[in-house]
């Protein structure tokens, strides 16, 4: 899952405004927390992230069509890929790293 700086911020925020609602317990200066600090909402991106992973976990993990046409492909010679198409997955793939 790839978290954006205004998330970071926004979790940043609600853990400060967490230490300002702190109140301090008349008996021997103990910190107790404002239960209403510990409220959780799930944002509209979340709930889709939450849709988007239950249906993609409903698919196979192999596309066999996909799968037995390329092994056709490759079994009679004809299966070709481009240099173009290799630097692309290869530099789309280290963007991703370094994004996660």
């Amino acid at each position: 899952m790839i978290i954006s700086n205004s998330q970071i911020r926004s979790l940043i925020a609600m853990y400060a405004n967490q230490d300002k609602k702190e109140v301090q317990s008349p008996e021997k200066g103990i910190k107790k927390f404002n239960e209403e600090a510990y409220q959780i909402s799930v944002s509209h991106d979340a709930q889709a992230y939450m849709t988007a992973k239950k249906a993609i976990s409903t698919l196979p993990d192999v596309r066999e069509d996909r799968l037995a046409n390329i092994k056709k492909q490759v079994q009679s010679g004809t299966y070709e890929v481009t240099d173009e198409e290799v630097a692309e997955k290869m530099i789309g793939r280290s963007l991703v790293d370094k994004l996660v």
